[in-house]
Formats: structure tokens, sequence, C-alpha cells
């Protein structure tokens, strides 16, 4: 079959059997398509082992659909490499679980893996997007809260701009929903005093105030999109999926030693992002050289290879080609990868 025909094929599955829709499964499956994923399996009459190119279907914390040409017998070992979009990788053994006739020599095999990973490094469908709430009326939260539950979102909320700024400089978050008009701080002053203090995550303005004006205000105190209120179930469908890139997670996050390393350098990046911002806002070249390289010292010990990278970048660039375009073309980068970062979600050992 022709790459055309097996992704064709496996959509159909999802059409008949789509991911998450047996409620007795006891870990959700995410489609997750791999042209040539790398499989090693094992040949009992023969000895040894024989590679081969599989197609995936989907993937779970605790096993893996694949297609494959041929007849495998259930429990026959194998190994699996699932590759990450930023060049991560690991090998998790298993067992054959399963192996169906689809049609011709076309098999359905199901590998259960030996040991849990975490399927979030992945399929991004898996991450839950991080998202800070700021409003004052109890009923819109109601009604967000209803919403994002069924989105896969993990939702904080704070009930005024001065919270608001405290909580986001506290913690990452994918995007920051800031209702403008509130108490103690309104949001144009919340949004305000977060750049000031070299905030560079995502802030969403919403209000009910929909003019070109009010746009424009919302934009001008440093939000990077508008979201008009009342809150539908679609607009925010659409918001979570302009999230949705690949996020980042520490090529040792399935060591249970290294777990509590590893979430202490990814919650203490919001921190480092400030600083190296306000850096960059006051032009101090010798601040910014020095954040970067402290950054691309550390990041790779604690698994993030990815983050060691743009930092070295950026401290090259300021060495050898201190403009301000340019300078600030890796500062993005190394902005965005920072911002990808994920905690593991692997138990402490």
């Amino acid at each position: 079959m022709t790459d055309e025909q097996i992704q064709a094929l496996l959509d159909e599955f999802d059409v008949k059997s789509p991911p998450g829709s047996h409620e007795r499964r006891a870990d959700e499956r995410y489609r997750y398509r791999v042209s040539g994923c790398v499989i090693q399996v094992a040949q009992p009459g023969a000895g040894g082992s024989v590679s081969y190119s599989m197609p995936t279907r989907n993937l779970s914390a605790s096993g893996i659909a694949v297609i494959h040409g041929n007849y495998v017998h259930p429990k026959t070992p194998c190994s699996v490499q699932l590759i990450s979009s930023h060049g991560s990788w690991e090998t998790v053994t298993g067992k054959v679980a399963a192996c169906r006739h689809v049609k011709g020599l076309i098999h359905e095999v199901g590998i259960q893996f030996d040991r849990r990973i975490d399927v979030g490094m992945y399929c991004p469908d898996a991450v839950k997007s991080r998202i800070l709430l700021v409003d004052d009326d109890p009923l819109i939260v109601r009604l967000v809260e209803k919403h994002l539950h069924s989105l896969n979102a993990e939702l904080k909320h704070v009930d005024d701009g001065e919270k608001a700024v405290q909580e986001a400089l506290a913690h990452v978050y994918d995007v920051v929903l800031m209702d403008m008009e509130m108490p103690v701080l309104n949001g144009f002053e919340a949004t305000q005093r977060l750049r000031s203090q070299g905030y560079t995550g995502r802030i969403v303005a919403a209000t009910g105030y929909t003019g070109s004006a009010d746009r424009e205000k919302c934009l001008k105190a440093g939000c990077d999109s508008y979201l008009a209120k009342p809150y539908t179930r679609q607009a925010l469908v659409e918001l979570l999926r302009s999230l949705q890139q690949e996020p980042l997670f520490s090529s040792m996050s399935n060591d249970p030693t290294m777990v509590d390393l590893i979430n202490s350098f990814v919650e203490g990046l919001p921190a480092r992002l400030r600083a190296i911002e306000e850096a960059h806002q006051k032009r101090d070249a010798a601040a910014l050289e020095s954040l970067a390289r402290r950054l691309k010292g550390e990041a790779g010990g604690y698994g993030f290879d990815p983050i060691t990278d743009a930092a070295a970048a950026l401290e090259s660039t300021i060495k050898n080609d201190p403009g301000l375009e340019r300078i600030k073309s890796q500062l993005d980068k190394l902005v965005s990868y920072c911002q990808l970062a994920r905690t593991s979600t692997t138990k402490a050992g």
C-alpha cells in the first residue's frame, strides 16, 4: 500500500473508533501518526530480532497501535523507538498485546509497553493548555470552567489585576485571559505592569466592548489579541487551537530520580525570561550575554537541549553580530523554547 492509502485506512479506523472513545480503557489514546516508526520485533524461533518501519495509528501512556504487513503473535517481545518533533527520543520495550487482520496482508498490531511513558512528549493533544483566567464575575468564571473542562485545559482563576500580575509572574501559563474591567487593578493597568516587568507570555484581552477603538486600546496596553465577551465555546476552542505547539519535555522526563530537578528548572524559567527581557530592553549586552551563557550551561543538564542550543546561538550573536535585529531574532527563539518547556508527569523517585 502507498503512504496515502495507509493514511486513508488509518483515517477510516479513527472514524469508526475515534481515539478516546472507549470508556473502559485505562488510558486515553491519542492520534499519533508517524509513517516509519522503527520497531524491533523478536524472532523466538530463529533467535535475535528484526527491525521494521511501521506506520503508527495512536499512542497512550501504556501502549501503541501500528500497522504491519504480517501477523505477529501476541506476547512477542518488541521495542519501539518514539521520537518527538524536537528531536528527543526514547526506546520503549513491550510485548504484542493483540494482532487483528484488517485486509490483504495488513494487520493492526497493539503493543503494550513494559513501563508507562509521558504521552504528552509525543502527542500535543495529550498536553493540557495552561490558562490563567482573570475575571471578577462568578458566572463568567463558571461558564469558562464548564467549557474548558471538556477541552483538556488546566485553569487557574484570580479575580483582580493585582493578583493576576503576581500569579503570571510566579508561574508558567500558555495564555492569560484578561478581563479589562476589574476592581483593584484593571486589565489595562495589569497588562502594562506585566509588560514593564519583562513578561513575554501571551495575554488575550477579554471585554464586552467590541469597537475598533476598544480593540486598539487593548493592543496598545500590551495584549497580543482580543476576545469578545461573553465567551463562547467555539471562541475558546479556536484560542486553544492557536496554542497547540509541540510542547518541549526534558529528554530525562521518564527518569524518576530527575523529576524534582527538572520541575524546579522549568518552574524557574519565568524569572529567567523576565531578567533576559529586562536586559534586552535596557540594551545591556553584557548582562544579556551572561544570562544566555548561564542558561546554555544549565538547560542541557536537565534534558532541554533545544534551550541550550537557542541560548548558545543568542550568546554567539551578541558576541559576533551585535545588531539589534539579529539579537531580537535569536532572543525570540530562546523565549519560545522556554515557554514550551513542560514539567515531568512521571512520579518522582
